[in-house]
C-alpha cells in the first residue's frame, strides 16, 4: 500500500483569519473602485447624450439620444446602488 501524499494546502481557514480578512478587504476595495469608475464613465456618457439631445431638432435623432441617455443613466444608477456607503 502506498502512502498518501502530503498536502501542500496552507492550512484551514480559522488558522489564517487575519490574512483572509485583509485579502477580502483589499479585493473588495478594488471591486468598489472599479464599479465607481465605470459608474462615472456611464454617467458622463449619459450627460453627453443629454447635451446632444438638447441641441438636436430632428425627432428621430432626439428619440435615439433620449434612449441612449436613459440606458447610460440606468446603468450608472445600477452600479452606484451596488456600492457600499462610504464614511
Amino acid at each position: 500500500m502506498s502512502k498518501k501524499p502530503i498536502s501542500t494546502f496552507p492550512g484551514s481557514l480559522p488558522d489564517h483569519k487575519d490574512a483572509v480578512k485583509a485579502e477580502a478587504e483589499a479585493v473588495s476595495t478594488k471591486i468598489d473602485e472599479a464599479f465607481l469608475k465605470l459608474a462615472k464613465r456611464m454617467r458622463a456618457r449619459a450627460d453627453k447624450a443629454k447635451g446632444k439631445m438638447d441641441q438636436t431638432r430632428k425627432p428621430e435623432k432626439r428619440a435615439v439620444l433620449l434612449r441612449r441617455f436613459e440606458l447610460y443613466a440606468d446603468a450608472a444608477t445600477h452600479l452606484e446602488e451596488r456600492l457600499p456607503e462610504r464614511d
